[in-house]
């Protein structure tokens, strides 16, 4: 058995039990090493569910979950081949980031190899991704966490440890902004180095 620390409904987080799966083809079961919390991590303790609000994506959260999707650990099992995000074969102990998020492989920006964050049906380890169905382990509050096949999966180099290899989501989401900014400007959207004024009924920033 699994032990893993569950969200149960806003305001409760409680330790629940689940069992190690056996991964499917294309799939892999991490040994979770260190897991961050995350302000998305927060806004879900809260109970403020609605993600994407406004957008043609809104979705609300589904309780109970297992938060964690900044990630570090070991490959513990693999189901079949699997390939890093290099291209090289996964073999059990690597030590590994999985991505946060997992893609559709069938939306427009999927089909054209476009970034996987682009993805119009993006699910998102512990948040969209909750803990109701097998094999349960969508997120890393756990021992381990099980990384659905299409997942893209960084090997973590020797020399960074892991205390640093768990930050490397947070430093992605940056180079995501940058790349959604470029692909704008190719489809005749505003580049970079543009101002934008955001207003409000308490005042205004501009950028």
């Amino acid at each position: 058995m699994v032990r893993a620390a569950v969200t149960e409904r806003p305001g409760r987080i409680g330790v629940r039990e689940f069992p190690l799966p056996e991964p499917e083809p294309g799939a892999v079961l991490m040994k979770v090493r260190y897991s961050g919390i995350c302000g998305t991590d927060k806004h879900t303790f809260r109970g403020e569910n609605r993600q994407y609000a406004g957008t043609p994506h809104a979705r609300d959260l589904i309780y109970p979950l297992i938060c964690g999707h900044e990630n570090v650990g070991r490959v513990a099992a693999i189901g079949g081949e699997v390939l890093d995000s290099e291209g090289g074969r996964l073999k059990v102990g690597d030590r590994i980031v999985p991505a946060a998020n997992v893609a559709c492989g069938r939306c427009h920006f999927c089909r054209n190899n476009l970034p996987y964050y682009l993805c119009e049906n993006m699910e998102d380890y512990g948040n969209s991704l909750h803990c109701g169905p097998p094999p349960h382990l969508f997120g890393g509050w756990s021992e381990y966490m099980y990384l659905l096949p299409g997942t893209l999966i960084f090997r973590v180099p020797d020399e960074l440890p892991d205390h640093v290899a768990v930050l490397t989501e947070i430093m992605a989401v940056t180079h995501g902004v940058e790349k959604a900014l470029a692909l704008l400007g190719l489809m005749g959207g505003p580049g970079f180095a543009n101002a934008v004024a955001v207003l409000g009924r308490s005042g205004f920033v501009i950028w």
